[in-house]
């Protein structure tokens, strides 16, 4: 079956309908995180600036640079870094009509589209399609202004680098365990067995929910997988998704460990610094940070040093250029390959007229191999000037992004001094809508 979008339902009757009966009978009534009781939804109303068929249907003005690629397909997913290229030298923005979206790919406009709020927003929703959209409503991730600054600010309570310093010893006592086991073996998974430990081991615990871990996760991938386009692969992950949802909508203060973050944002909800259905929407904004993104940024970073071995020996003469191999692996790998934003005006992007309700793609994995911004984009380096978009930038920057170095920096304290070769192989390639990187790879490390 193939996995590519059915070009009959993008943007057409099937999301609409979607859409309406995920407004109309998914979502409580009435919003109280977006503010105001709603009258019912039709895609044809945009007095809330949820999802306007007619704007959404408006293609490409003339002359702008169009691609015939699909974005979310097995071919690009697979090998992503000829279509990101395409696009970069399509253009600064460019219209994909299978999907009926735009997409920036350069680095220099995408970083600025990430600064310009008040023209690309966040707050109708990330993904590329209405459904996901409207079931999104209420988390940090889908949310502009004020109401995404209160949200990221209660998140930050537990994901600061200031609140993280008191866990770095649980972490690296952690971190220091699974390298002695590791070098026990003669091989094992850099995925499941080294990337994905500390993230689920540790981390997942602190989160505090009633989930087993392998369901966590699979909520977590379903949940950035359903951000795409209403292909198939949203589709099969939709019920993942929908359960993800309903256990954030469902979920209570009596259910969740004591002094765990999920019961902080309960906490906040219950004392009024949060509506309870905002503080329950929050919950979900724990899991994406503290799970898959983190697990695909350690899989790139054991990648990279395994095949530059250059790289790895240096890091072991000089173990202060550990911070700047987490950001490095993050460029390279960029777990997120990017979210779409609707304008919220007409807007111009290098004489290209884009107009108010379209979505755009912000590409930031085709951002962080733009040749014109970073020299030899594809080769992994510890001396890299300037700032990449791994995790975003501006007032959307990635708030797991401390938690992510702060793991990343425990495993590899923990390898330099156990550690004298790494050896990869045989990776295979993660197919999801939104997240890129390693399903699985085989690793062994050779003690010194």
């Amino acid at each position: 079956m193939r996995d590519a979008e059915d070009p009959r339902q993008a943007g057409g009757l099937l999301g609409e309908r979607l859409a309406a009966f995920a407004h109309n009978h998914l979502l409580p009534a009435p919003r109280e995180f977006i503010g105001g009781r709603e009258t019912a939804y039709s895609p044809a109303d945009d007095d809330n600036h949820v999802f306007n068929v007619s704007m959404l249907r408006r293609g490409a003005v003339a002359g702008a640079p169009t691609l015939s690629v699909d974005l979310y397909s097995r071919a690009t997913l697979l090998k992503p870094a000829e279509t990101y290229r395409q696009i970069r030298q399509a253009g600064a923005v460019v219209w994909l009509p299978k999907h009926r979206l735009w997409v920036m790919g350069r680095y220099r406009d995408v970083r600025q589209a990430l600064s310009d709020d008040e023209t690309y927003c966040s707050g109708n929703g990330v993904a590329a399609n209405p459904v996901t959209n409207v079931l999104t409503a209420g988390t940090t991730l889908a949310s502009d202004g004020e109401a995404h600054a209160k949200r990221r600010r209660q998140l930050l309570q537990s994901l600061s680098a200031k609140a993280l310093s008191a866990i770095d010893p649980v972490l690296q006592a952690e971190a220091s365990a699974v390298i002695d086991r590791l070098c026990d073996r003669v091989e094992f998974d850099g995925v499941s067995d080294f990337a994905a430990h500390l993230p689920i081991r540790v981390v997942a615990d602190l989160v505090g929910v009633d989930i087993d871990h392998h369901r966590m996760l699979k909520y977590g991938r379903g949940g950035f997988d359903v951000l795409g386009p209403t292909n198939t692969r949203t589709l099969k992950a939709a019920p993942a998704g929908l359960s993800f949802w309903h256990y954030a909508r469902s979920i209570r203060s009596a259910s969740v460990k004591p002094g765990s973050w999920a019961q902080s944002v309960l906490a906040a909800g219950d004392a009024g610094a949060l509506s309870p259905a905002e503080a329950k929407a929050m919950v979900i904004d724990f899991i994406g940070p503290s799970l898959d993104t983190t697990i695909l940024a350690s899989a790139q970073l054991l990648w990279s040093l395994g095949t530059h071995p250059e790289v790895w020996e240096e890091l072991r003469d000089n173990p202060d250029l550990v911070p700047a191999a987490a950001v490095e692996a993050v460029r390279l790998g960029s777990p997120v390959r990017g979210f779409t934003r609707m304008l919220k005006k007409d807007s111009e992007v290098d004489g290209i007229a884009l107009g108010r309700g379209q979505r755009v793609v912000l590409l930031y994995a085709s951002a962080n191999m733009d040749e014109t911004q970073f020299e030899q984009p594809e080769v992994f380096s510890l001396h890299r000037k300037g700032a990449n978009l791994g995790w975003g930038f501006g007032a959307h920057a990635c708030v797991g992004m401390h938690l992510s170095k702060v793991e990343m920096h425990a495993l590899m304290r923990a390898m330099i001094p156990r550690i004298a070769r790494i050896q990869v192989d045989k990776p295979v390639r993660l197919l999801n809508n939104t997240l890129q990187g390693f399903q699985s790879l085989r690793a062994s490390f050779r003690a010194q």
